[in-house]
């Protein structure tokens, strides 16, 4: 085999397989007929007819994540025991112990933006998500043939682009472009409105995919990790829903047409092999002729058929729950809530947890107070909540002992939530992710240092305006921002903040708002 021979497999979602003369590596390889997410998640289009040993067989495992349509145990189980494990190194350390436990195979954590040589013609380098509220990875693949930036789930600041952009000349950029979220699923807004907030998410996604490849500089964009389908009957009209924040290749690949870049856009499908052409477009159009896209009620129909035992076997294995979660939640709450009053003040309410046991019209019913240093956990007995999350006490008790995170009990999709007033607390989502002091640090240290960050001036009707240069959520850069309305538009993800006052009308996050000038 020459240089020339080297062959790079997509296998659905975010999973790829390269193969030099010297070495092999597989990336996110997610294939369990259990989906992901209590059974929530599964494959699209479905890989569960493809030859799996080639991977089986790589000389390297690269994850870049520990969501579990990255990170699958189950078939992580299956490779050689030799193969190398790589990682990045994250402040936390949760994937890190995840393997040690689970796997024989030696595991090693990388650096961010330090290139792992891995063999003559394969090359390795990770870039680690610059925001720390996402644990996250850009992989970076370099061969004598190809250089493939898969950045997966990432979320890439402009300082994370411009380092992509400058370091490597990328041929290939796989990334995320549908949604991986639980808003608007959950909420209970009437059907209009939750299709309103699909469109704009979608739209403002599809968009961002746009200026993420133009600032990487790559020849290719390759639409990747995502989206999941939705198997279980109770959700399983999730996957027809019009402007769904879940959309397909196809989808996008529309999108893409209208916005003039499908010439250069790659639509991969399971199993498919990628070949070095001037010209995708005749592929591009026989692939998206697939049943998945334009039959997809029969092809998941039959896919349902299938997986169904899979899904119904996973649930009811789950073990019982306590009559009671008071005492749980307390155990479990009470020394979190105690040990930040950063976050006590972010989130500056009351949460409600409705815990539905064997009485679906009677949950129990717990206070999370983060206006209160001591006995923050009790029995709800009326008054105003922020936030209300009802789930199941069952799915409750796996995150309160620790076999699930709370950000797994999200992504599933099985809980109802309600949030008054209607505005994101991101304090409240980080809080549940990390749900550990130490990362309750490391993120109080990050927020303060936003707060010292450079500006950038921008101008509306006669008047200029000092604002803080990276967004406060995501650190997507609003230099040249849109001012639509009174207010800065940031291009990352459609957030909008005042510029009377610095607020966003749908989350307690502030931008830094200075006046310069008064109009003339």
């Amino acid at each position: 085999m020459s240089d020339a021979d080297s062959v790079v497999r997509f296998y659905g979602h975010a999973g790829i397989h390269v193969r030099t003369p010297n070495a092999s590596l597989v990336m996110d390889p997610w294939f369990s007929r259990a989906g992901a997410f209590l059974s929530t998640w599964h494959q699209f289009p479905r890989n569960d007819h493809l030859d799996l040993e080639p991977l089986r067989e790589a000389d390297f495992v690269v994850l870049s994540h520990e969501h579990r349509d990255h990170f699958d145990i189950d078939f992580l189980r299956t490779v050689r025991r030799d193969a190398t494990i790589l990682i990045p190194r994250y402040t936390d350390g949760y994937l890190a112990r995840e393997l040690a436990l689970h796997l024989p195979n030696e595991v090693v954590e990388m650096a961010s933006h330090e290139t792992l040589p891995l063999a003559p013609d394969l090359r390795l380098t990770p870039m680690v998500q610059s925001v720390p509220i996402w644990d996250d990875c850009t992989m970076v693949v370099e061969t004598p043939r190809y250089t493939i930036a898969n950045l997966n789930d990432m979320k890439p600041s402009a300082k994370d682009l411009k380092w992509l952009h400058d370091s490597f000349a990328i041929d290939y950029l796989f990334l995320q472009y549908s949604g991986a979220n639980w808003h608007p699923q959950v909420y209970g807004y009437p059907p209009e409105e939750k299709q309103r907030i699909s469109r704009h998410k979608r739209e403002n996604k599809f968009a961002s995919v746009l200026r993420t490849f133009t600032a990487s500089g790559a020849r290719w964009l390759v639409p990747s990790a995502g989206p999941p389908c939705f198997l279980d009957p109770e959700f399983f009209e999730l996957n027809f829903e019009p402007d769904s924040i879940f959309p397909t290749q196809a989808d996008f690949y529309e999108f893409a047409e209208r916005a003039g870049y499908a010439d250069r856009t790659i639509v991969l499908l399971p199993g498919d092999e990628l070949h070095d052409k001037e010209d995708h477009g005749t592929d591009n159009k026989e692939r998206l002729r697939h049943p998945c896209f334009t039959d997809k009620r029969a092809y998941l129909t039959e896919y349902q058929r299938e997986r169904l035992p899979v899904i119904r076997h996973e649930l009811a294995a789950l073990p019982d729950a306590p009559p009671s979660m008071l005492g749980k939640l307390s155990d479990y709450f009470t020394p979190l809530i105690a040990s930040s009053a950063f976050f006590r003040d972010g989130i500056g309410g009351r949460v409600l947890i409705e815990s539905v046991g064997a009485d679906p019209e009677h949950p129990e019913a717990v206070v999370l107070d983060f206006t209160r240093y001591q006995d923050p956990v009790y029995p709800y007995a009326g008054g105003d909540v922020m936030y209300r999350i009802r789930a199941e006490d069952r799915l409750l008790n796996e995150v309160l002992e620790g076999r699930l995170s709370w950000e797994e009990l999200l992504l599933s999709l099985r809980f109802d939530a309600r949030r008054d007033p209607d505005r994101y607390n991101e304090f409240l989502v980080v809080f549940l992710r990390f749900a550990n002091p130490d990362s309750y640090r490391a993120y109080a240290r990050y927020e303060r240092g936003k707060r010292s960050d450079e500006r950038t001036v921008v101008e509306h009707e006669g008047c200029r305006y000092e604002i803080q240069r990276y967004c406060p959520h995501a650190m997507a850069d609003l230099a040249g921002a849109e001012i639509r309305d009174g207010s800065v538009v940031c291009p990352g993800h459609g957030w909008t903040f005042r510029l009377s006052d610095g607020g966003c009308p749908t989350s307690a996050t502030k931008l830094a708002v200075r006046r310069l000038t008064d109009p003339r």
